[in-house]
């Protein structure tokens, strides 16, 4: 499945590569650090943590995917080529790799709810 994009396009897809799956950690980070004290004090509360997981983890796996895009459409052109879509080649990897790194610590740091529940009593 293939969708072309318009090329004036292209700034919107890089920065939401980049600007999407770390936002998505950062806010899952600032939620889940804020969350502790409260879920300590207030019982039936471990859902809300597994709630911003999945849907932290969603939007980073959806910059990883634009990024694949970006990086699988670039593959048409050499990267020394000259030409935006031979950019995106290397901007496309280099997205992947940021993008699995914050879903990554995203699910990693939504583990660590079970510890705290645990560490609560």
């Amino acid at each position: 499945m293939s969708i072309a994009v318009p090329v004036r396009h292209r700034g919107i897809r890089v920065a939401y590569v980049f600007a999407g799956s770390t936002g998505a950690w950062m806010a899952h980070l600032f939620f889940a650090s804020s969350f502790v004290r409260y879920s300590c004090n207030a019982h039936g509360t471990g859902w809300y943590q597994h709630l911003a997981t999945v849907i932290f983890a969603t939007l980073a796996a959806h910059a990883t995917w634009v990024a694949y895009g970006l990086h699988r459409e670039g593959r048409t052109d050499a990267e020394d080529a000259g030409t935006s879509h031979g950019a995106n080649n290397f901007i496309g990897l280099v997205g992947i790799i940021v993008g699995l790194t914050n879903l990554l610590l995203i699910v990693a740091e939504g583990s660590f709810v079970g510890l705290i529940h645990q560490a609560c009593r």
